[in-house]
């Protein structure tokens, strides 16, 4: 009788072979600083994160290392816990990637950083979606300004 030895092997290939966790480390402090510093994000993240800030920015660190490592260790659920939180508007979400995409033209070359901006909208788009009830709503058309060619389109 042959046996067949299964093998798990997983790849994983970061989104781009230049982003390192260090560069992950500083997008998360240098982006989460300017959050705080921002007038209307930093009251909504102060609101629900700002007792747990250290937890909230490890926890934003293993995230981002699962999406542009492909690590595999974040497990945890985003769209339940963006949903608690009130009153949030679509500029919000922009205002968010505005300052996310300025982050990551300081700390990725340009062809990594398009790709990070592009997982970026693709996630705020994500939950976006999640918190209409309208099934038949329409995103806003984050992904073409957000991820084009390194210029700031909003």
């Amino acid at each position: 009788m042959t046996q067949f030895h299964a093998s798990s092997v997983v790849v994983r290939n970061p989104v781009h072979p230049t982003i390192n966790e260090e560069q992950i480390a500083t997008l998360v402090d240098r982006f989460y600083e300017r959050i705080m510093a921002d007038g209307d994000l930093g009251p909504i993240f102060r609101e629900h994160a700002g007792a747990h800030w250290d937890r909230h920015l490890d926890t934003m660190k293993r995230f981002w290392r699962s999406v542009l490592l492909r690590t595999g260790e974040y497990k945890g659920k985003p769209v339940p816990v963006h949903q608690k939180i009130d009153n949030v508007e679509a500029s919000d979400f922009e205002q968010w990637l505005f300052l996310f995409k300025t982050t990551t033209a300081e700390l990725f070359e340009p062809e990594a950083a398009l790709l990070v901006n592009a997982a970026a909208a693709r996630i705020a788009t994500s939950l976006w979606l999640a918190r209409n009830s309208d099934p038949f709503v329409t995103p806003p058309d984050w992904q073409d300004r957000f991820s084009g060619d390194g210029e700031l389109q909003f």
